[in-house]
């Protein structure tokens, strides 16, 4: 529940942040620039926790 309310905090010197295990901080940052390309090209992505969606479509690593 206050995941979802993030929004309300703008302004209020307040960050959520969500949290990972190493292992999946390691594999999210190397997904980023995977992720960057994708978006200049025109696509959608984004990284739910640690898989990278193109166009809806989980890309292979």
């Amino acid at each position: 529940m206050v995941r979802r309310e993030w929004k309300h905090l703008s302004g209020t010197g307040c960050q959520m942040f969500e949290q990972f295990p190493p292992e999946v901080v390691e594999k999210r940052r190397k997904l980023v620039p995977k992720m960057k390309d994708a978006k200049k090209k025109g696509k959608r992505s984004w990284i739910v926790n640690d898989t990278l969606y193109v166009d809806g479509k989980p890309l292979k690593q």
